[in-house]
């Protein structure tokens, strides 16, 4: 955002000092701030702010009258990334490499990506150790800067930046250095980052190393066009005209992304969260710092509430036990600059900081033994930032935790806060690696054996950008990309974005309460209300990858900043995923037979292609789920009507089971489409399956047997999603997918084992979507039909107790309709993360009948997936909750699906 300058202040030199790291978040260098944030010429310093001063709710010394609560001051917001139109531009396209242009391409010479650039355009040296770097740039004074970062040479993404990279990031670091000490700063300063996001809009998780840079120096350089644009190629002349277009352009931020041809904008969204299905209370916590500050008041909740055991990771020794009452700064400082030692006041000031960090870190281990008990609770001192010592204290913690971490909860961090002309690069090296080699060396010594739940403690910052914040803007906004990353990949992966908070660290001492009474930019979130959001945060079944904390204050402040980009928040575009540039053919092998309103296609099923039949069998034999009828049904509409979606499926009948009785024979089926309708609104498609029926032996038993039929209703876009309100679960009890037990009937195991928390509930049936997501991309990658998540669905509404502890085993029959909302796949979800809930009803449903009912897949936020209207089916037998026995209905070869 573009930094307003309405509002300046005098202050003391202490709170200014205190003022430019106020949003250093958790774990912060208090010492370094002050010692490194400003100079001290003066009694006094004029600080402009990067913020103007809006009304908020001031904060107080005083504390609340007992029992009375404070109202919660700030939201908790989603960031997402969601289509946002290009600003008009008054102007013509500009061209990437304007005259006067300096270019730093890391390892590239004249053709970055195969773009050879203008022959004015100067080459700035790739990252060294030496001066050459900053001599270019003085003696090219460029009026422009462009800067290449191609990530799609980075290797394996899960390993954390490259050295090489990190010496890249140090060179944007540096050009920016020396541009600000030029009589004139560049019009403009663009990164491109090649590779630096996904079709599936997943950035690379390094991304945010160059996006949280260019937030804050765009904070900083208010007179000059600074942007980021993080595109999907990896060819600096496929990135070229959308680079130069966003190099001139208007931003709401200064960082737009482009993936499968969308211009993207990152978006908050207000989004509560749920309290449904609370998942189980960690067991085993391991927190990478944390032992003092704002880190310590959430470990103490933590374990006031689950009382788990708890490793503290950190690299300050805690102090000796002592009943002595400890000096104040003012009388250690006078005796040790009066003593034999002779220390300046400078000196003493960090002797005494070190002092009260180590008897911090004591008190903090002695509150959580007193909770979790003396043996429950160890202290591992270890740099974060040495990958060995990392690797070393993991493997001690996992020697003692031999069923492994529940929750990592990743604190460390530092600041030193000044503007890139008076920052040192040893400085912004300290910051940045703090965070960045932590979270790596963490990643790498955990390697496989991840934590069942990983929460970053990031910045607001990393959102917005913050002058003076360049190193720890990239930092946290590297921890904002790769939890995407790492979510997108299916692990629980997030990093909460915190802002001051009021009564602990910084935004505790007089002068800054008094400061943030007086000015009232920005919101100090009391203690009770961080510990509030963060046990909340941990709560989430299916927490978002990115998540950050504002109020009113920061509201006002970026509307002013950045007209219209709280609107773009406000309104949430849910974008359709883009169509298919070619019908899906994943059951389509050939096309024997077409006319203007028909379409036959042939498929053959054998054990050797689709072998995820293993993992569906009916009465002994690979079986097609019956859930799959819909998206052979949907591949050969889009055949038959290129360019349009499915939305809605009817009549759906299930009459013969599609089996694959061994090896090495294949069944071949014929799919047919008869065009029923077609309109400017909707196209209506019957489809029919049909083909020979053997028996397992080889026998031909019927020549031309229709297997299924369905009625495929398309359109030109997915349909919008509807919303639902997530039942509570009270009154909700756990009952076993019997379809996961062994049994003859139908088994299911891989990737068809979709489904977890399944219980009943007063209303009805609810379970959880949980989606194996190698398996869907090794399968179904190409499927248009969330067809898995069907498959769980449907299994859903059996979940039942009869006679006691017995549970149905059933084949859907018939499906009266089925819609499709949004255009999700099981591929979007399992890559996106998405946690979708799976609903029932009524609470008394017969399957045989034919009684209306409902089935549901709604994602955390609302949306439904998909619906599933009136379905009957065939109990083959039932399985017994406690024993595994299974109990046949009837003999299984009279059963039909």
């Amino acid at each position: 955002m573009s930094p307003s300058h309405q509002g300046t202040t005098l202050l003391g030199a202490e709170g200014a000092r205190e003022l430019i790291a106020f949003l250093t978040g958790p774990g912060q260098d208090s010492a370094a701030v002050i010692e490194r944030a400003f100079e001290t010429g003066g009694p006094t310093r004029l600080l402009r702010l990067s913020r103007p001063i809006t009304e908020a709710p001031p904060a107080t010394e005083e504390a609340p009258a007992a029992g009375k609560a404070e109202p919660r001051l700030l939201d908790r917001h989603v960031l997402r990334l969601a289509p946002a139109p290009r600003p008009a531009s008054a102007s013509s396209p500009p061209a990437l490499f304007p005259p006067s242009t300096a270019l730093l391409a890391d390892g590239l010479t004249a053709a970055p990506g195969g773009y050879e650039p203008p022959a004015d355009c100067v080459l700035l040296p790739g990252p060294s150790e030496g001066d050459a770097l900053e001599e270019a740039v003085r003696r090219a004074a460029p009026r422009h800067v462009r800067v290449v970062v191609d990530l799609s040479r980075e290797g394996d993404p899960s390993r954390g930046p490259s050295e090489r990279l990190l010496r890249l990031h140090d060179a944007l670091f540096r050009t920016a250095k020396q541009c600000a000490r030029l009589p004139q700063l560049p019009a403009s300063f663009t990164v491109v980052v090649l590779g630096g996001i996904d079709a599936e809009r997943v950035p690379h998780p390094s991304t945010g190393l160059f996006t949280g840079f260019t937030k804050s120096l765009a904070l900083e350089w208010p007179s000059c066009s600074v942007v980021a644009v993080v595109h999907q190629a990896t060819a600096l002349a496929e990135a070229e005209a959308d680079a130069a277009a966003e190099s001139q352009a208007a931003q709401l931020l200064p960082v737009v992304a482009f993936a499968d041809g969308e211009r993207l904008l990152l978006q908050a969204v207000q989004e509560p969260g749920t309290t449904q299905a609370i998942p189980p209370a960690p067991r085993t916590v391991v927190a990478a710092g944390g032992a003092r500050g704002i880190g310590a008041a959430l470990l103490t909740a933590l374990a006031r509430r689950d009382r788990p055991r708890i490793h503290v990771i950190g690299s300050t020794p805690p102090g000796p036990d002592s009943t002595e009452p400890a000096p104040t700064r003012a009388e250690f400082i006078r005796v040790r600059s009066a003593g034999p030692e002779r220390l300046t006041v400078r000196e003493a000031n960090a002797a005494y900081d070190r002092l009260a960090a180590a008897a911090e870190v004591r008190d903090t281990l002695r509150t959580l033994q007193a909770l979790c008990g003396a043996d429950r609770v160890a202290y591992h001192l270890c740099d974060l930032r040495d990958p060995e010592a990392v690797r070393e204290t993991v493997g001690r913690i996992e020697a003692a935790e031999p069923d492994g971490v529940d929750l990592l909860l990743n604190i460390a961090g530092t600041n030193r806060a000044a503007s890139v002309a008076k920052k040192s690069l040893a400085d912004f090296r300290t910051v940045r690696d703090l965070k960045v080699r932590a979270y790596a060396n963490l990643k790498a010594a955990f390697g496989d054996r991840v934590p069942r739940r990983w929460c970053n403690f990031g910045s607001f910052v990393g959102f917005t950008g913050q002058n003076g914040e360049t190193d720890y803007g990239a930092a946290n906004d590297f921890l904002n990309t790769a939890a995407a990353h790492s979510a997108a990949r299916g692990a629980r992966e997030s990093t909460i974005g915190w802002t001051l908070w009021r009564d602990i660290g910084l935004g505790a001492t007089p002068i800054m309460r008094r400061f943030l009474a007086k000015s009232a930019q920005f919101t100090a979130m009391p203690t009770p209300e961080g510990v509030e959001h963060f046990l909340h945060e941990l709560d989430q079944a299916e927490p978002p990858p990115l998540t950050v904390l504002f109020g009113d204050a920061e509201r006002a402040t970026m509307e002013l900043a950045a007209p219209g980009y709280l609107d773009f928040c406000r309104a949430p575009v849910r974008p359709s995923p883009p169509r298919p540039a070619s019908p899906p053919d994943f059951f389509v092998d050939d096309i024997v037979d077409r006319g203007p309103d028909r379409l036959t296609v042939v498929r053959t099923f054998s054990l050797e292609r689709d072998a995820y039949l293993r993992e569906h069998v009916v009465n002994g034999f690979p079986t097609l789920p019956g859930t799959f009828v819909p998206e052979l049904a949907a591949q050969a509409a889009m055949h038959l009507v290129p360019g349009r979606v499915p939305a809605v499926l009817e009549d759906v009948r299930l009459d013969a089971f599609l089996r694959v009785y061994k090896p090495g024979r294949g069944e071949t089926k014929r799919i047919t489409a008869r065009l029923v309708e077609h309109g400017p609104r909707e196209s209506v498609v019957d489809v029919e399956v049909t083909g020979e029926v053997r028996a397992p032996g080889g026998r031909l038993l019927v020549a031309d047997r229709r297997h299924f039929s369905a009625r495929v209703r398309l359109r030109d876009e997915p349909v919008a999603a509807p919303r639902w309100e997530h039942w509570d679960d009270q009154g909700a009890e756990p009952l076993a997918d019997p379809y996961h037990l062994p049994n003859p009937a139908v088994l299911l195991s891989g990737v068809f084992v979709s489904t977890t928390a399944t219980r009943t509930h007063p209303h009805g049936r609810r379970a959880r979507y949980l989606p194996d997501r190698p398996g869907i991309e090794r399968w179904f990658s190409g499927l248009v039909v969330p067809s898995v998540l069907l498959d769980g669905l449907a299994r859903v509404s059996v979940l039942d107790r009869s006679d006691g502890e017995w549970t149905p085993l059933a084949v859907p029959r018939t499906i009266r309709r089925i819609d499709l909302y949004g255009g999700h796949t099981d591929a979007s979800l399992a890559a996106a993360g998405t946690g979708v809930e799976l609903y029932s009803l009524p609470a008394s449903l017969d399957l045989e009948s034919a009684e209306e009912n409902r089935a549901l897949a709604v994602t955390a936020a609302g949306d439904v997936v998909l619906q599933i209207k009136d379905m009957t089916g065939v109990v083959l037998g039932h399985v017994h909750q406690t024993t595994g026995e299974y109990r046949a209905r009837r003999p299984a070869e009279e059963a039909r699906p």
